[in-house]
């Protein structure tokens, strides 16, 4: 279900970027959505201290894709010399294995220091004030955000689904067997966040990718919310009512906001 669900999504997270540009578009494509049965499994599997520990990782780990996508932002600009074939490969490349380095720190680091689940729920929500300060200064930094100008074709839109449920298959398949810590990791990789960009920038070139990220960034502190409310509701309202609760939260108190903050810059 969450690989079905991530290839859905990473069509209308592209889409979007596309088609609302990249304040509005970002924004949209940073509700919870692929972390929703994500959670709803979490708890299920492993309640109590391993369902803390998971949801806490999946909030640092959001603070790590946030650096994912920094790399898209820096590292275009210095590499203007190369193709721009080049240039995407070498980005996608080098903001995957920056990702993939932070979070194999993080994972060895808390084993080492063998915290409790309520000093990896710090460590969350440390994340997530990180999260919302860093996307609230990149989105004050006025960028361009454009939208796409080329239509898509459906051969396309499919692809990129396809592409983006194979990545979240083969990261549940490896949560599955790890630690909670990894599992949380793990289910963080930015999988919807790579094909958008990768996507947008082959049909529209980089100037669209590039506009979108300041509002993913802020966007994806909606994610962190719902995975530390769901820690709180989960056990206390039961895992339907509680997901509920945590995703309608998460969007008033981010997506909501930040979309009118981007209606407001038109």
């Amino acid at each position: 279900m969450p690989a079905l669900l991530s290839g859905c999504v990473a069509i209308g997270a592209s889409v979007a970027v596309e088609r609302l540009g990249g304040r509005k578009g970002g924004a949209i494509a940073t509700v919870p959505s692929v972390i929703v049965p994500t959670a709803f499994g979490f708890f299920a599997i492993a309640p109590g201290e391993p369902f803390v520990k998971s949801m806490a990782m999946i909030s640092v780990g959001m603070l790590l894709s946030a650096g994912f996508l920094i790399v898209w932002r820096i590292l275009p600009p210095r590499l203007h010399a190369l193709t721009p074939t080049a240039r995407l490969l070498i980005v996608a490349t080098a903001s995957t294995v920056v990702w993939i380095g932070c979070a194999g720190g993080v994972v060895a680091l808390q084993h080492t220091l063998a915290l409790s689940a309520g000093m990896t729920l710090v460590c969350g929500v440390i994340a997530f004030c990180a999260l919302v300060v860093l996307g609230l200064l990149l989105w004050d930094n006025k960028s361009a955000a454009p939208r796409g100008t080329r239509k898509v074709g459906v051969i396309t839109l499919m692809a990129r689904g396809l592409i983006a449920a194979v990545v979240v298959a083969s990261a549940l398949m490896i949560a599955k067997n790890g630690s909670p810590v990894v599992g949380g990791i793990v289910a963080a990789f930015p999988a919807i966040f790579l094909i958008t960009m990768v996507s947008t920038w082959l049909a529209h070139g980089p100037e669209v990718p590039a506009g979108a990220i300041a509002a993913m960034i802020a966007g994806s502190a909606s994610v962190s919310l719902f995975v530390l409310l769901a820690i709180w509701l989960f056990p206390l309202y039961g895992p339907i009512l509680g997901l509920i609760l945590a995703w309608v939260l998460a969007v008033a108190f981010v997506t909501a906001p930040l979309l009118y903050r981007a209606s407001l810059e038109r």
